[in-house]
């Protein structure tokens, strides 16, 4: 297969996780603010409040704006490396299953935060390929 179109698959698969959750944040912030992972991390950071409704929009955002800029392919390097140190914490705060806190699901969103950074490491590596906006702008 054509390392072009390998790019542009890769971009569509690895986009819709980080697109349908920030949506889901900007849409139902409670269920952000509610969810264990949230609650993992910010006790885990000593925060002893609820998270703030203003953290799952900023995060809901960030998740919808970064990942669609990868999908288009424009700042396709800077959006995939945005979203790798963004999710860095969010996976060793929010899913600390060797904590003993809901051992099967934080060990399985662990490992799948996991594959999900590999996945924009390389594409922060590789870029969008022909068949994206950052070419297009290139060409122009």
């Amino acid at each position: 297969m054509h390392p072009n179109l390998i790019l542009l698959l890769s971009r569509i698969l690895t986009t819709p996780i980080m697109l349908v959750y920030g949506l889901q944040k900007l849409t139902d912030a409670n269920a952000f603010i509610n969810n264990p992972a949230t609650l993992n991390m910010l006790a885990t950071l000593g925060y002893t409040a609820p998270a703030p409704i203003w953290l799952a929009y900023i995060n809901g955002l960030f998740q919808l704006f970064s990942s669609l800029l990868v999908l288009l392919g424009y700042k396709t390097k800077q959006a995939s490396y945005a979203i790798v140190l963004w999710l860095i914490p969010v996976t060793y705060f929010g899913h600390p299953f060797w904590s003993g806190v809901n051992n099967a699901f934080n060990e399985a969103q662990f490992y799948k935060n996991l594959a999900i950074i590999s996945a924009f490491l390389l594409i922060g590596l590789y870029g969008a390929g022909r068949y994206s906006l950052d070419s297009l702008t290139k060409r122009a």
